[in-house]
């Protein structure tokens, strides 16, 4: 017999699920893609062929909250994870998309310890941090419940902050942010740190490798969940040797862009 309307509203003995330590506990390795113009399809399509995380980008890419968050949810009830890249650290962005459900947020060009505190201000409930709090958003399953500091605290256990070190200001801070409460999670944007030097192609690669290394190797003995975008099983074996646990196969325009030129070559040249 379905469940009288209050006694479904007083329920509160759903736990938030914390879908990347389920899968972390489960796998040796995540494997996600990283998308700049995703759509339903593209999602569906991911979930079927078994990706485990699905990165959408707002630094690059055009898409709005309304759009990540509308496809966050389709990602999260396929069983996979919904991960955003903002273009800078604001309120209005953190509020809206973890209210929306969004599992992991990502920071781009994380520089200094007082620019990863005030990400977890923004990203954590109360003791934490100091993100709003509603009664109804996705983020919490649209319920308080009776024990709101049980649930608060389930929420920011499965909310996932994770910082990008693009920049040798970024290295240099690196203990002092990965010692910072809150911070699950970190990668390295190796293009913007390399231009920034003025570096390209090979001596991009060797004067890189040494300095991402060491930012995995800390990372792991720190007990901060590492991830790298690696385009081939060569260097995938690598960053998991170094300690990564999500790998990212690669980028949703490119890949298209690579399988459009390959199906007319195909039958250009039949």
């Amino acid at each position: 017999m379905p469940l009288h309307v209050d006694e479904q509203l007083q329920m509160s003995d759903h736990p938030l699920i914390d879908r990347v330590g389920e899968l972390l506990e489960t796998h040796d390795c995540l494997y996600g893609m990283i998308c700049r113009d995703a759509t339903l399809t593209d999602i569906e399509l991911m979930a079927q062929a078994g990706y485990h995380v699905v990165w959408l980008d707002l630094e690059h890419g055009p898409q709005s909250t309304q759009v990540a968050i509308e496809l966050g949810r389709t990602i999260s009830h396929l069983g996979m994870v919904p991960l955003v890249r903002i273009p800078e650290l604001s309120r209005t962005y953190m509020q809206i998309l973890l209210d929306g459900g969004i599992q992991i947020m990502t920071l781009p060009d994380v520089r200094s310890v007082e620019q990863t505190r005030r990400f977890v201000q923004l990203g954590k409930y109360p003791p934490m941090g100091q993100r709003g709090v509603s009664s109804s958003s996705a983020g919490i399953g649209f319920n308080l419940g009776n024990d709101p500091e049980e649930t608060l605290r389930q929420a920011n256990q499965a909310t996932y902050l994770m910082v990008m070190i693009e920049s040798d200001e970024g290295f240099d801070a690196l203990d002092t942010i990965l010692a910072v409460d809150g911070i699950g999670m970190i990668t390295i944007g190796p293009a913007d740190w390399a231009t920034s030097l003025g570096l390209f192609g090979s001596d991009a690669d060797s004067h890189l490798a040494p300095k991402i290394e060491r930012v995995l190797r800390a990372a792991a003995d720190a007990g901060v969940i590492c991830t790298m975008t690696a385009g081939n099983a060569e260097r995938t074996a690598y960053y998991r040797d170094l300690g990564a646990r999500i790998i990212f196969a690669g980028v949703d325009v490119n890949l298209t862009r690579r399988t459009l030129c390959e199906a007319l070559d195909a039958v250009s040249h039949a």
